[in-house]
């Protein structure tokens, strides 16, 4: 028997050192996993951190015109409008016939995206037919005409001109009865 412990020992120890390495092992794979799951965890909020700098840039870029609005027209009784490759903003301005306006015309559109680099702002029932250069802002004082009704005006250097149904707008003039008292613009 004296012969078997000593092999029995042996195995034991075997044992225990297979245990402690399937031990380790497993220890090994489970910070694997651990260190996998960070990692994927890192690359998806990277991801979605790119997506909302991607988004964000995208709405500023689509929308800053309407951030940076000159916000003393109103006040100043000026009306703002802007022209942008979306057409007039306001697409609808109401006046009265017989006054002299004040627009505020502002682009904030680059020359190369404009023909000759310039928006225009037509309309030859109200005498209407001025150029505004890209990145500008140009004050524009112009008399309405006694007849009232709504008017269409449009820009013909941009967008497909006149055809392009976005670059149109409406000029409502009201008769002069209609706003006694009522401020200009």
């Amino acid at each position: 028997m004296t012969d078997q412990e000593p092999v029995a020992g042996r195995d034991r120890s075997a044992r225990d050192r297979d245990a402690a390495h399937a031990a380790q092992r497993r220890g090994a794979r489970t910070a694997e996993r651990a260190r996998a799951g960070r990692n994927d965890k890192l690359r998806k909020l990277a991801f979605g951190g790119i997506v909302v700098a991607v988004l964000a840039v995208g709405s500023y870029l689509a929308f800053g015109d309407f951030l940076r609005r000159p916000a003393d027209a109103a006040a100043s009784g000026v009306i703002d409008v802007q022209s942008s490759m979306a057409g007039f903003t306001p697409s609808e301005i109401d006046v009265t016939a017989g006054q002299t306006v004040t627009l505020k015309w502002w682009t904030q559109d680059a020359a190369m995206h404009l023909k000759n680099g310039v928006h225009t702002m037509v309309s030859p029932d109200l005498g209407l037919s001025e150029s505004l250069p890209a990145e500008s802002t140009r004050i524009v004082t112009w008399t309405v005409p006694d007849k009232a009704g709504t008017y269409d005006v449009w820009c013909e250097t941009c967008c497909g001109g006149k055809d392009a149904p976005q670059m149109h707008g409406k000029i409502v003039v009201k008769p002069a009865s209609a706003s006694v008292g009522a401020p200009v613009g």
